[in-house]
């Protein structure tokens, strides 16, 4: 009698472990995602005709960075710096950034800092950095175990031969 016991807890354990470590990598609307597709590819020509380019620099606690953007935008708008977890949708951040004082650093790079909530553990996060209108958006992977810096240029490989042809 011991060992049917043993299966109900062990299923009701296994139950209650997959809902409280459950990963968001499904959709809830796939339709909309699919309309919103367009769009989005039309935010990394925007930012490829622009030339925009961003340096990410994070701190060693995973809470701060410091972002360098260079290229044609409007510095006096807003700009946010998007952090998406792989998995656990719970744990993205959309951080908004501060221009800093001096305003334009080496050359034609644009100084920003932010500040963020400190990020959990994970071997690899995206990052985006995006107008807050919406126009452009610049991102890339980065991988934690390769150092705190990253790069982020518009996605040319979703663009093909189309970006490549505008440089």
């Amino acid at each position: 009698m011991a060992g049917p016991a043993i299966v109900v807890v062990a299923g009701f354990t296994t139950f209650y472990l997959a809902q409280k470590n459950a990963a968001d990598l499904v959709s809830d609307d796939y339709y909309k995602d699919g309309k919103h597709i367009d769009i989005q590819l039309h935010r990394d020509e925007e930012a490829v005709k622009r030339h925009i380019e961003a340096q990410v620099l994070v701190s060693p606690d995973n809470d701060a960075a410091k972002v360098f953007v260079s290229g044609d935008f409007d510095s006096g708008r807003p700009l946010n710096l998007v952090l998406m977890h792989p998995a656990k949708k719970a744990n993205d951040q959309t951080v908004k950034l501060q221009a800093v004082q001096s305003g334009v650093a080496s050359g034609n790079k644009h100084e920003y800092s932010a500040v963020f909530k400190p990020l959990p553990a994970a071997n690899h996060w995206y990052v985006r950095l995006e107008d807050a209108g919406g126009t452009w958006r610049v991102e890339d992977k980065w991988i934690v175990s390769q150092g705190n810096a990253l790069n982020l240029k518009p996605m040319n490989k979703l663009l093909g031969d189309q970006a490549s042809g505008q440089n």
